[in-house]
């Protein structure tokens, strides 16, 4: 591939950023989630200037670029949880979606994508591994817009930022096992899933060192405190992938759940909440969904787009309800706050960014039906964000769980 001209690198940045500041800006204004213009805008670029775009540009960099705006991100979210504190109730639901549901919604996606898009069953199950993510780059934003009661929030907050990082690990897991194709490479792949988990708390051990000591050298200085912040976080990240891919991403959750609590035990006053920090990660998560959404190749797209959508309408209707009933079962919530947490499972930014890094590299190993996974991928994630980013606010409203006031913890510019 040949290196890309100033005049190409200079257009791809004008053109991102231009276009994702513009879907966040002009979609308050429509009253929907940015999401829902972010992804066909990405996806008209690849299609009008595909050799104008971050990934085009970037060339073998831009996975890793996407992986440090991911853990970004997923910090941010995990700082979120830490004001949003769970019942024992609650707790125990978001422990069931995450370890039960999450396994059950990968494989009912997995024989999904065999069955009706026709995908050879290594990569089906790839794609269902990928599934299991929701995220904070999705569901904090619709439901800054839909506003169901607090309890409601904390569960699907909770279990949206649980499941990007160990969804993303699970996807490593299968993408291990695809590569190897052996007899020894299913208990290879669990001990990559635990070795990830094991790296990802000892990096977040070591990042949140870094940003309490950074904290307390900045002194108080707001400009610091924030270059702090960012670099303990990419250092945290870039270690953790050195030694197990995207174990970066659980280790930036782990770190932004504890550092701030670490650092205020030790008296160290250090706010990473600031207005900057924040704004950095809004234009990450427009950035990511229009550079991504710009991967996806037109032709393979109007190829599947029928039996993906059909998927992605069973996995609204009739998978997340399943799951939903027999995670909430005996749990003291509500009929209609049961109803809420059935209708609300989008999928997000890890989903794009896993996708799109593992299939390109199946597609060069030669995997039969690799070539289909970031179009599947990118189709379900279109599907599940429009309808819940459209519907949530009416669901609300007819469950009559909508709020008055924003829920603590969400991230209005996010949306």
């Amino acid at each position: 591939m040949p290196e890309p001209t100033t005049q190409q690198v200079i257009l791809a940045t004008v053109l991102v950023f231009g276009i994702a500041t513009a879907c966040q800006v002009v979609a308050p204004r429509l009253r929907i989630p940015s999401l829902v213009l972010l992804l066909p805008a990405g996806f008209l670029l690849g299609i009008i200037a595909p050799d104008d775009t971050p990934g085009a540009v970037l060339g073998s960099i831009f996975p890793t670029a996407v992986d440090f705006v991911v853990a970004i991100i997923l910090f941010n979210g995990g700082l979120g949880l830490t004001a949003i504190k769970l019942q024992a109730k609650e707790r125990s639901v978001v422990r069931r979606l995450v370890w039960i549901g999450a396994p059950l919604t990968g494989a009912l996606a997995a024989v999904g994508a065999h069955f009706i898009i026709g995908m050879p069953w290594p990569v089906a199950v790839m794609l269902g591994a990928i599934l299991i993510v929701s995220g904070p780059t999705v569901i904090n934003p619709i439901l800054d817009f839909a506003r169901p009661n607090a309890r409601v929030s904390r569960i699907l907050v909770w279990e949206g930022t649980l499941l990007d990082p160990l969804g993303a690990l699970a996807a490593v897991v299968v993408f291990q096992i695809i590569k190897a194709s052996d007899a020894t490479s299913i208990p290879e792949g669990i001990a990559i899933f635990i070795g990830g988990v094991l790296v990802a708390i000892v990096a977040a051990v070591i990042g949140t060192a870094l940003f309490v000591i950074g904290g307390r050298l900045a002194r108080g200085n707001a400009t610091l405190d924030t270059q702090v912040v960012l670099a303990s976080v990419l250092v945290t990240a870039g270690l953790a992938n050195l030694v197990t891919q995207d174990s970066g991403l659980l280790a930036a959750v782990l770190m932004g759940m504890a550092a701030p609590r670490v650092a205020k035990r030790l008296g160290v006053t250090q706010d990473p909440r600031s207005p900057f920090f924040d704004t950095i990660v809004t234009i990450g998560i427009g950035v990511l969904f229009v550079s991504i959404s710009a991967l996806v190749p037109l032709a393979t797209v109007e190829a599947i787009w029928i039996p993906t959508v059909i998927l992605a309408v069973l996995l609204i209707v009739v998978q997340r309800p399943l799951i939903s009933i027999l995670c909430s079962f005996g749990s003291n919530l509500t009929r209609k706050e049961r109803a809420f947490i059935a209708v609300m499972d989008p999928r997000g930014i890890v989903a794009a960014a896993t996708a799109s890094s593992v299939g390109t590299v199946l597609v060069a190993a030669k995997v039969p039906g690799a070539q289909d996974l970031l179009p599947a991928a990118f189709l379900i994630i279109a599907v599940t964000v429009t309808f819940y980013g459209l519907m949530a606010v009416p669901f609300a409203k007819a469950l009559k769980l909508r709020q008055q006031e924003t829920v603590s913890g969400q991230e209005p510019a996010a949306s």
